[in-house]
C-alpha cells in the first residue's frame, strides 16, 4: 500500500507553499505576504489522527529546498534516538534552551550549493554564557555559589573571552581560541541533552567559536544583547554576565529569560533574510513541531508568535501539530482559499482541525486488490476516523483470508491478528497507542460496558468489594476527560450513555473484554450493571411500568433473548411508538456474550405482558414473534464485528413491517422506510433514530 495521506491537501498544496514560496515538489509559486507575519499553523487532531505523518510529508518534501528542523516535543530525545535525555531543571540550561540547540544546529546546515548557511552569532553568544560558560573556568559544577569577591573575577573571565573592544587580530584570537580549547576540555559531553553533537556544551562552542573569532559579527551579536537586557546596568559584557547569574539563580523567572533566548533566535533568522534576500524571495526556514500541546510548546510557540508580529522581523514558518479536538476548530479539509485562511489567523495563530478519513479514504488505502465490499466498512467502525489506526487494520487485511461473502463476525479475524514482530494482536496494538498505560487500559476496558459513570463505580465496587484504593476507578475514568475523544452520545439518552463515547475506543475495548474474559466473568460483570436499573415496584393493584431499557440492554448481554422480547412487547402498547424504538436501539446495541457463554435458565413467569386472552390472542402471538424477530436480527447486525447481511436485514424490514401492520403510526411508517436503507450501509443500533416528528 502507498503511503498517501487524505484530506490535507490544503495545508500540503496550499498553506505551506504559500508561506515558504516552494512547493513539495521544489517548484516557485508566489509567496502569501501578511501584514501581520506568518502565522503559526497548528494542526489539531486526536491520537493516531495522522499528525505526525503530515509532519513527515513535509519534511520529506521540503529537506532539500529550505532550512528545515523536525522535533517531537514530547520526547525526551526530540525524536532522534541519538540524543541525550536531560532533566529540564538545571542550572546551566533547560529543555529549552536543549530544543534552541538543536533548532539552530540543523537550520544552520547546508541545503543547497549555493545557499549561504544560516548564522545564529545572538543565539550562540546567549547559549555559550548560559550552558557553557564556568565562573572559574574549570569547575563542571555550574550551580556553585559564588563569594561576593569572586563575582568581579568570574565577569573579567568572561570579559576577557569576549572582548567587545577587541580588534580582531591575531592576539585577541588566539586569546579566545586557547579559552575555547579549555573550556571544551572542561564541559562533559552530554551536558545539555544532544549527545548526538557530542555534548551540547561543545556544540556550543564548535557553532560560535568561529564567530566569536569574527571581531565583526562578535560585536553585532554582543551590541543586540546590550540592547535587549535593558533591565540590566552596564556594558554588554556585565548585562551578558548578569543575564547568566538570572538564568542560574534558583527560582528565578526562567520563562522570562528564555523569551530573550528565542528573540535572539529570530534576530539571528532576521538579520540572515536581509533586504536583498527577501526581494529575491529566499525561501525561509521551516520548523515542524510534533505534540505542541506539552509546556515546552507554549513556551517555545508564546514568543515565537509574538516576535512573528513584529513588522520588523522575519520569523520562521512554523507547523505544528498537537493533540486535542479536531471538531472545535476550523476543519482542513474545508480550507479552499489559503490565503483567505491564512489572513484568517487570530494572535498569529491559524488552527485548523485534522480531518477525520472517510470511508472511501480507506477504500483507496486498501488500494485496487480484491477486497470485500464490507472491509472498509468494518475498518472505519474500529478505526474511528483515525487515520494511524486505520492504516494499521489495513496492514492486518493483507495477512487476513477474506471471502466474498461475510461470515458471521468477519472483523474479528482482523482485529485477533498477530503481528509478525510479536507486538501482540491488532487490537493490543491499537490500544497500546490510545491508551498507552497498561494499567488504566485495562481499568478502562472492564469499565467499558457500562453505560455512565454511576455504573462504573458500581461495577467496580462490586467485583472489588474489598479494594480501599478508589482512585484507581478515578484514574480510568479520568482517560475519558480528554479533549481527543469523539463524543458520540446515544440518540435518545440526553447525553448520558454510554460511558465511553467514542465509538471506535469503546468497539475496541468491548472485543478486548470478550475476547479475555471468561463467561462467568462476564456474566458477574453484566448483574452488576443490570443491578442499577431494577425497574420500581408497581403500585398495589396496579400495573407494572416499563423496564428501563438499561436494564434491557445488560439483559441482553446476558443472553436472555426471551426476557427481552416479553418485556418489549408488554412495553410496547403501553408507550408511544417512538419511545419504544428508542428504547430498542439502546437494547439491541448490547455486547454480545463471548464465546462459549450459556445463557441461565429463567423461571417461567407465565403469559407474556403483551399477550392477552381471548380473541385478541392471536393477534398478540403475530406482535410477539415480530418482536422477537426484530431483536434477534437487530442485535445480531448491530454487532461491530459483523458487516451488513441482507437476509437479517430483511427479517428487519420484515419485523417492522408486521408491526406497522398492527399500529399504523407515523413513527414505524418512518423507521419502516429508513432503517433497512441504513443498515445496508452499515449503521447500527443505538444510532438507527427514529425520525422527528413521527409520532403516533
Amino acid at each position: 500500500m502507498a503511503e498517501r495521506l487524505y484530506g490535507v491537501d490544503p495545508l500540503l498544496d496550499g498553506l505551506v507553499p504559500g508561506l515558504v514560496g516552494f512547493d513539495r515538489n521544489g517548484g516557485r509559486c508566489d509567496r502569501v505576504e501578511l501584514p501581520g507575519g506568518h502565522p503559526v499553523i497548528e494542526l489539531v487532531g486526536g491520537r493516531r489522527s495522522g499528525r505526525t505523518s503530515v509532519l513527515a510529508a513535509l519534511s520529506a518534501a521540503y529537506a532539500p529546498l529550505v532550512p528545515l528542523v523536525r522535533a517531537d516535543l514530547a520526547a525526551p530525545d526530540f525524536g532522534d534516538p541519538l540524543l541525550a535525555d536531560l532533566p529540564d531543571t538545571r542550572p546551566d540550561g533547560s529543555r529549552l534552551t536543549d530544543l534552541l540547540y538543536l533548532l539552530s544546529y540543523k537550520l544552520g546546515l547546508r541545503v543547497r550549493r549555493t545557499t549561504q548557511p544560516l548564522r545564529f552569532p545572538r543565539l550562540s553568544l546567549g547559549l555559550l554564557a548560559v550552558t557553557a560558560w564556568r565562573p572559574d573556568g574549570t569547575s563542571d559544577d555550574v550551580g556553585a555559589a559564588l563569594a561576593p569577591q569572586d563575582l568581579r573575577r568570574a565577569e573579567q573571565r568572561l570579559k576577557g573571552v569576549i572582548n567587545q573592544n577587541g580588534d580582531g587580530g591575531p592576539e585577541r584570537q588566539a586569546r579566545l581560541a586557547e579559552w575555547i580549547q579549555a573550556l571544551e576540555r572542561a564541559v562533559p559531553a552530554g551536558v545539555s541533552g544532544l549527545g548526538v553533537l557530542e555534548g551540547a556544551g561543545r556544540a556550543a562552542l564548535r557553532t560560535a567559536a568561529p564567530r566569536l573569532l569574527r571581531s565583526r559579527v562578535n560585536r553585532g551579536a554582543l551590541r543586540w544583547w546590550g540592547d535587549h537586557l535593558e533591565h540590566e546596568q552596564g556594558d554588554a559584557v556585565q548585562k551578558l554576565f548578569a543575564f547568566v547569574r538570572d538564568f542560574r539563580r534558583p527560582g528565578g523567572d526562567q520563562a522570562r529569560l528564555e523569551e530573550i533566548l528565542i528573540s535572539a533566535f529570530v534576530a539571528d533568522i532576521t538579520h540572515h533574510y536581509g533586504l536583498l534576500r527577501r526581494n529575491n524571495d529566499v525561501p525561509p526556514p521551516l520548523i515542524l513541531l510534533d505534540n505542541a500541546h506539552v509546556p515546552l510548546g507554549a513556551r517555545l510557540l508564546g514568543p515565537l508568535r509574538r516576535k512573528g508580529a513584529d513588522k520588523d522581523e522575519m520569523g520562521p514558518v512554523v507547523v505544528a501539530a498537537r493533540l486535542g479536538d479536531a471538531t472545535a476548530h476550523r476543519a482542513l479539509r474545508q480550507v479552499a482559499d489559503p490565503a483567505a485562511a491564512l489572513a484568517d489567523q487570530v494572535d498569529g495563530i491559524l488552527r485548523l482541525g485534522l480531518p477525520a478519513l472517510e470511508r472511501g479514504d480507506i477504500v483507496r488505502i486498501l488500494g485496487a486488490s480484491d477486497r470485500p465490499a464490507y472491509l472498509p466498512l468494518l475498518i472505519d467502525r474500529f478505526a474511528g476516523g483515525r487515520a494511524g489506526s486505520a492504516r494499521t487494520l489495513a496492514e492486518a487485511a493483507d495477512a487476513v483470508p477474506h471471502g466474498g461473502a461475510p461470515d458471521a463476525q468477519p472483523a474479528a479475524p482482523l482485529l485477533d491478528a498477530a503481528a509478525p514482530d510479536g507486538s501482540g494482536t491488532t487490537v493490543e496494538r491499537l490500544l497500546a497507542v490510545l491508551l498507552p498505560d497498561p494499567a488504566k487500559c485495562s481499568r478502562l476496558t472492564l469499565l467499558a460496558p457500562a453505560l455512565d459513570v454511576t455504573a462504573a463505580r458500581r461495577l467496580w465496587t462490586g467485583l472489588h468489594s474489598g479494594d480501599t484504593l478508589a482512585r484507581r476507578v478515578d484514574d480510568a475514568l479520568e482517560l475519558l476527560e480528554d479533549v481527543c475523544w469523539e463524543s458520540a452520545f446515544w440518540p435518545s439518552t440526553d447525553g448520558s450513555m454510554p460511558l465511553v463515547a467514542d465509538r471506535g475506543l469503546r468497539h475496541l475495548l468491548l472485543h478486548q473484554l470478550r475476547t479475555r474474559t471468561a463467561p462467568e466473568r462476564w456474566r458477574q460483570i453484566h448483574q452488576h450493571l443490570r443491578g442499577g436499573y431494577v425497574p420500581q415496584e408497581p403500585p398495589p393493584d396496579g400495573e407494572p411500568g416499563p423496564i428501563p431499557s438499561a436494564y434491557l440492554h445488560h439483559t441482553l448481554a446476558l443472553g436472555l433473548t426471551e426476557s427481552v422480547v416479553r418485556s418489549l412487547h408488554h412495553w410496547l402498547g403501553r408507550s408511544t411508538p417512538s419511545v419504544w424504538l428508542s428504547a430498542v436501539n439502546v437494547v439491541c446495541a448490547a455486547p454480545r456474550p463471548p464465546a462459549g457463554f450459556e445463557a441461565e435458565a429463567v423461571p417461567d413467569d407465565g403469559p407474556c405482558g403483551g399477550c392477552r386472552h381471548g380473541e385478541p390472542a392471536a393477534r398478540d402471538e403475530v406482535v410477539h414473534r415480530a418482536v422477537a424477530r426484530l431483536v434477534e436480527a437487530l442485535w445480531e447486525q448491530s454487532d461491530p464485528l459483523n458487516a451488513p447481511c441482507p437476509d437479517r436485514i430483511d427479517q428487519v424490514e420484515s419485523a417492522l413491517r408486521t408491526l406497522h401492520e398492527h399500529e399504523a403510526t407515523d413513527a414505524f411508517r418512518q423507521v419502516l422506510r429508513h432503517w433497512s436503507a441504513w443498515l445496508r450501509e452499515g449503521v447500527q443500533a443505538p444510532y438507527l433514530t427514529v425520525p422527528e416528528g413521527s409520532g403516533r
